[in-house]
């Protein structure tokens, strides 16, 4: 039902935004100084939150694998992320994934690698949902625990309108349990079970 809302609040904001918009060229055309710069600050703030409405948070769609086995501190992964449009595919994406699988999802054997296991349990994400948010936004925090495998990346069309692209990720596993941790987003393994 909130999603419902949502969607008649945007489409309300973009009918409005229109309703200054046409009448700011008209009070331009009349030489009405004063209500169009008004006009135009009005405008300008709902063109702000249109922009807003647009922009939903998509949730990351992939699957994670093991690629073969880091130096120490180091996973290596394959990741698998499937994206609607053309323009979302990048090694940042991809770098999201992988972090967003080690921290919740871990993965099995294979490659030469033993299975691991997620870093956090399965409520921490849900206890933290606006840190982990912002910590998994485009040019988050989590690209920085990310090293993207140059040349590894594959695209591939499936149906109209899905993308699927792959890429080997190498993950900074212990520095990225070092800051998560001093965050107070994950248990220390030496505060014991």
């Amino acid at each position: 039902m909130k999603n419902q809302y949502d969607n008649l609040e945007c489409e309300l904001k973009k009918v409005i935004f229109a309703e200054i918009t046409n009448y700011y060229y008209h009070l331009k055309q009349e030489n009405m100084k004063p209500l169009y710069y008004l006009l135009f600050v009005l405008g300008m703030t709902f063109l702000s939150t249109n922009t807003l409405c647009a922009k939903k948070d998509v949730p990351l769609k992939y699957e994670i694998s093991c690629a073969g086995s880091g130096t120490q501190g180091y996973y290596i992964v394959k990741v698998k992320a499937t994206v609607e449009k053309k323009g979302d595919i990048s090694e940042a994406l991809l770098k999201r994934c992988a972090v967003h699988g080690v921290l919740f999802r871990g993965y099995g054997p294979g490659q030469g690698c033993t299975s691991q296991r997620p870093m956090a349990d399965s409520q921490t994400e849900s206890k933290n949902k606006k840190y982990f948010a912002s910590f998994f936004a485009p040019d988050g925090m989590s690209e920085n625990y990310a090293t993207f495998v140059e040349g590894s990346m594959q695209t591939a069309r499936q149906g109209k309108k899905t993308y699927i692209v792959t890429g080997i990720v190498s993950v900074a596993k212990d520095l990225l349990r070092k800051d998560l941790e001093a965050a107070g987003k994950l248990k220390s393994l030496s505060s014991g079970f």
